[in-house]
């Protein structure tokens, strides 16, 4: 795939997830949408905003939001208004989530010498969870065991050193997450880890997509040293 039929992808794979059509993503206008399941989410692919939310705000959130863009939205007293709102019904605003998608795979990565290097696939993975402390490599895995597809372990002797997983949460759109173990960062694992678990997704004709935020530096430039392209942002809500 091209970067446009990535993208074009991905888009598919969330209306999948949401129940909608993927035209939405698309259009000019923001765009406002009844859930059953979702309190409240926001996301752009930097067009317009597509907010789901629960009925008893769906109301407030489109007269509020209607005519402002999505980049103002998902900033400062709008962000405020809207984690007020999402209080008052015993919620919160999550963290700001940006994606990723793998647009430019002619970046090559450096392998760190001296590791060696494993893969694991699908019930494998448990094995893998079972011989580490899973509190230390929890980004690179799934908060539900059963989306986990994927991972490739960096090991220095007997030593676990970093962790890159998948998970399969968005269908065919598989989520990479990755964890270094502190004494070890700064070699290049993370990069090379990322890059190599990439490749596994699209042996396996899937789009990989990488997860962090704004402030997390670090992790910004593992995304963009591998390939990675910013494509679409936004806001989940969870429970107080």
């Amino acid at each position: 795939m091209d970067s446009k039929d990535k993208i074009a992808f991905a888009k598919r794979q969330i209306a999948n997830k949401w129940k909608c059509d993927p035209i939405i993503f698309d259009s000019e206008r923001n765009v406002f949408s009844a859930s059953n399941d979702t309190f409240f989410e926001i996301i752009t692919f930097g067009i317009n905003a597509v907010i789901r939310a629960d009925k008893t705000i769906l109301d407030w959130c489109s007269e509020k939001f209607m005519s402002v863009p999505a980049r103002d939205i998902m900033d400062g007293d709008n962000l405020y208004s809207l984690d007020t709102l999402l209080r008052s019904h015993g919620r919160k605003l999550g963290g700001e989530h940006i994606r990723y998608l793998h647009l430019f795979p002619e970046k090559a990565v450096p392998k760190p010498e001296s590791f060696t290097y494993r893969l694991f696939v699908g019930n494998e993975i448990e094995e893998l969870r079972s011989s580490i402390n899973y509190k230390n490599f929890d980004n690179a895995f799934s908060p539900d065991r059963e989306r986990d597809v994927l991972a490739i372990a960096a090991y220095d002797g007997d030593t676990i050193a970093a962790i890159a997983g998948s998970d399969d949460y968005l269908g065919s759109l598989w989520q990479i997450g990755i964890d270094t173990e502190p004494s070890y960062r700064n070699r290049g694992l993370g990069a090379y880890l990322v890059k190599e678990i990439t490749l596994e997704i699209e042996k396996r004709n899937k789009v990989a997509y990488y997860n962090t935020w704004s402030s997390n530096i670090a992790s910004t430039k593992v995304a963009l040293s591998t390939g990675f392209y910013p494509t679409w942002m936004g806001y989940p809500s969870e429970k107080t």
